[in-house]
């Protein structure tokens, strides 16, 4: 069933309040418990691959933002655990995603991104439709009967909410996006994403998707890791709001944080509610279960930030894909200013995130640091591993649900 716009604010309106409450008060909420983790869970590559097959190919994952493939024929590659993905937007508007492969003998489909009314193989010229069908082979009549319908791509689940493209990386799941969403798409609809456009693309590397997301899921790091970047007087505090898998995460801080008063929560706080705008109630970090952030920017005018951290076929490898959107064309001075937002942050995630997880990747590869811990006021990594187990652990067909994906908005 879906939210309300009313709801949809009454429930923003309700976190704001608690976020006013725990700025004034200068308090945090707190997990019951300090978590300890094996560290076998970020260097083991059985484990990996296990959470590869029982999260990333059961999980609607998000793969990318629907303005990325704005017109009809607009496609874009990428990979996830390994598994080469084609996404398409073809003719009648209808989004694709399909193994990147021929399925004549397995060659690469697409070497990157484009626009295309056709895929034709680089190895022997097999061709494929953009909805998948194979529609024309070379040397047809020396080749031998067969079924054009039998060589169609391999295709996965696929649908659009919230001005995101979600897939499911088993072309036989029948998992409801409904399901895993619980209702968190209509929050996230608040965005408007649809009319957005794509401004920056980064792709940087990294090692442990884990570790890497971590930095997305606490900011107890910030005035420490980030004190030449955000600074040392950055909050190192986090409000946590869960939703099922997904959480969000905001600053408790006060009304001098340097953002116009439109967008600032804190100033705005004398005001009556029916004041306060949706963008000033929407701060903070939005995180999609299992490796998606979106951030929302207003320094240099409106900007969100979506990050993926999808995990390579290796147990130290992963990619975070930065894909910085923006509300209008831009040019001259804001465009400038957009490609120096975008290279700050590209800077931090990854000389000084990445750079971070991949000495910590090291240590717990040698064996010899048996745990690690989550402190309680790193409620949401906490929540974050709760989740990761309890998909990872579940056995079931590859064709079932793995499990009902209940969530309300809650505190640690």
């Amino acid at each position: 069933m879906r939210t309300s716009t009313l709801e949809v604010r009454a429930k923003l309106a309700e976190v704001a309040r608690d976020v006013l409450a725990h700025s004034t008060a200068g308090s945090i909420r707190m997990a019951p418990a300090v978590m300890k983790l094996d560290a076998g869970l970020y260097a083991d590559q059985s484990n990996h691959e296990k959470e590869c097959r029982q999260l990333f190919t059961r999980t609607p994952l998000v793969l990318a933002a629907s303005c990325e493939l704005s017109e009809p024929g607009q496609c874009r590659t990428m990979e996830i655990a390994g598994i080469p993905i084609l996404l398409v937007r073809d003719n009648d508007n209808v989004v694709h995603a399909f193994l990147n492969s021929c399925t004549h003998r397995g060659a690469q489909l697409v070497a990157d991104g484009g626009k295309a009314g056709r895929f034709t193989c680089p190895y022997h010229g097999w061709t494929f439709s953009q909805s998948g069908e194979l529609v024309a082979i070379t040397l047809k009549d020396g080749f031998g009967d067969i079924d054009f319908k039998d060589y169609r791509l391999v295709s996965f689940p696929v649908s659009e909410r919230a001005g995101l493209i979600w897939g499911t990386l088993d072309p036989l799941s029948t998992n409801n996006i409904d399901d895993f969403l619980q209702g968190f798409d209509d929050f996230l609809d608040v965005f408007g994403l649809d009319s957005w456009r794509v401004a920056e693309k980064r792709i940087l590397e990294g090692t442990n998707w884990k570790l890497a997301f971590h930095a997305h899921l606490e900011f107890y790091h910030v005035p420490v890791l980030h004190k030449n970047s955000f600074g040392p007087a950055s909050s190192n505090k986090a409000l946590y709001y869960f939703w099922g898998p997904h959480q969000r995460l905001v600053q408790p801080i006060d009304s001098k944080r340097n953002v116009d008063e439109e967008h600032n929560l804190y100033k705005n706080a004398d005001k009556s509610e029916e004041e306060w705008s949706t963008e000033s109630m929407v701060l903070g970090e939005w995180i999609i279960f299992p490796n998606v952030s979106i951030n929302l920017f207003y320094d240099g005018g409106a900007g969100i930030l979506i990050s993926q951290v999808v995990p390579g076929a290796s147990v130290d490898e992963s990619q975070t894909i930065q894909t910085f959107l923006t509300a209008d064309q831009l040019e001259g001075e804001s465009r400038a200013q957009v490609k120096e937002l975008s290279d700050f942050l590209e800077h931090v995630v990854s000389n000084e995130d990445l750079t971070t997880s991949a000495t910590q990747q090291q240590v717990l590869e040698t064996g010899l640091m048996k745990t690690i811990t989550i402190g309680r006021n790193e409620a949401g990594i906490q929540h974050f591993h709760h989740w990761i187990d309890r998909v990872v652990s579940t056995e079931t067909n590859a064709a079932a649900k793995p499990f009902s994906y209940e969530g309300k908005w809650s505190a640690p």
